[in-house]
């Protein structure tokens, strides 16, 4: 196989087994050539290994089409979940802002890929479900998102997201514990002048800083 592919391996190991099939699959599609120019050589035929139960069973595997259109749909499938893990695993900027509107992003982003036909996408949408619950859907995530400008100046109907706003105001409840003027302020006063864009919320320059989301934007914002 080294022979076929300049002495690359296949398998990819990730830090998550999840992340681990993703790059190894990722790395198959890419020999995907050199994969099939191997089963198909004089070199195969004259293996021993072309003539047992599993080399039989691989030779078959690669030169299927329907295996290398599954792995692609798999592949585009789960792309969007590889970068809500790239960020919550980078160093290089504080993730928690992002993390609830990637996964939001990644769910329609799958639906999308399956035709959004519901069959298809609603057992996968259930799994990353029940592996948020709990865990990444705090009242902390809720309101980082909803603060982020970076998914708000693009839809600024989060503000209208019921369980975006009781998660802000419960984390608001938390930081501002039993100081009820300071959290008046926070949501009558601070909170309307980002939402309105008022001030320096309405620059130009502020509106293009948060359109990008790259390793030099931070979505850190302080009210107070």
């Amino acid at each position: 196989m080294r022979s076929f592919t300049k002495k690359r391996d296949i398998v990819r190991p990730g830090v998550t087994r999840f992340a681990s099939s993703f790059l190894t699959l990722q790395s198959l599609i890419e020999k995907k050539a050199q994969m099939r120019t191997m089963f198909t050589s004089s070199e195969w035929n004259e293996c021993k290994w072309s003539k047992t139960v599993k080399g039989k069973a691989s030779y078959a595997i690669v030169i299927s089409i329907a295996f290398w259109n599954g792995v692609n749909l798999w592949l585009k499938v789960f792309a969007p979940l590889v970068k809500v893990f790239r960020i919550a695993n980078a160093d290089k900027k504080p993730s928690m802002g992002f993390l609830y509107g990637e996964i939001k992003y990644a769910k329609e982003a799958i639906k999308e890929t399956l035709n959004n036909l519901e069959n298809n996408y609603q057992p996968i949408i259930e799994i990353i479900e029940a592996r948020v619950k709990d865990r990444l859907d705090s009242p902390l995530h809720f309101a980082t998102y909803l603060l982020n400008p970076y998914y708000f100046f693009k839809d600024m109907d989060i503000q209208l997201d019921h369980e975006v706003i009781d998660g802000f105001f419960n984390c608001v409840e938390m930081f501002y514990d039993a100081d009820g003027e300071l959290q008046d302020h926070v949501v009558n006063i601070e909170l309307p002048k980002y939402t309105h864009k008022e001030g320096t919320f309405g620059k130009s320059w502020a509106t293009q800083e948060c359109a990008k989301n790259d390793d030099n934007y931070n979505s850190g914002i302080k009210f107070i």
